[in-house]
């Protein structure tokens, strides 16, 4: 069965001039910023920024790039533009039956990971015109004091095998009755 998202969750954006566009959106909407996180020398991208407008840790996630990659036919390749589209779902799994679902269909995974800024686990892969998508679930709310939580580096993880108990230990007990967050955590 295919996976049905509950909501856009968020974009990701590539960025020539990261400020700017950071600026952009926390003074012309407003948005709040909940992380930034440097990326090693040798990524694409130098500093990534999470902004929010509401309790979800992030409805942007900007990446600031490197480097304009040389012209080449590769369109999976980083540049200015939308970097990704996720979509959240209503738990661990329904992730896990939607990455085994875009296996089925010979749909090449390109990652699943957690850790990170958001905390959330996630998936992604691409659309038929090389547009990534993220299916993700868990993904942290920001608190009454507006801080979010520090974050364990990003890794990868096979859903199969993720031992999502003890992820939900860590995460909190607003996960882990419903498998969604039920309230902003206060920290």
């Amino acid at each position: 069965m295919s996976p049905r998202p509950r909501r856009l969750g968020h974009i990701g954006l590539v960025a020539a001039d990261l400020e700017r566009i950071t600026e952009f959106y926390r003074e012309v909407l407003g948005m709040r910023e909940s992380d930034r996180m440097p990326y090693p020398e040798d990524s694409p991208f130098t500093e990534g920024v999470w902004l929010r407008c509401n309790n979800d840790h992030h409805v942007i996630s900007i990446f600031g790039l490197r480097d304009p990659p040389p012209r080449t036919g590769d369109t999976r390749a980083p540049k200015p533009g939308t970097h990704h589209i996720a979509f959240e779902l209503g738990s661990f799994e329904e992730l896990r039956t939607a990455a085994r679902y875009v296996r089925e269909q010979g749909i090449p995974v390109q990652g699943m990971r957690t850790g990170g800024p958001g905390c959330q686990l996630r998936v992604y892969f691409w659309d038929p015109e090389d547009n990534m998508v993220e299916l993700y679930w868990g993904l942290d709310q920001i608190g009454w004091d507006g801080h979010a939580r520090p974050y364990p580096p990003i890794e990868p993880i096979d859903l199969e095998t993720f031992d999502v108990s003890a992820w939900l230990e860590w995460k909190g007990q607003e996960f882990a009755s419903t498998g969604t967050p039920t309230s902003p955590v206060e920290r």
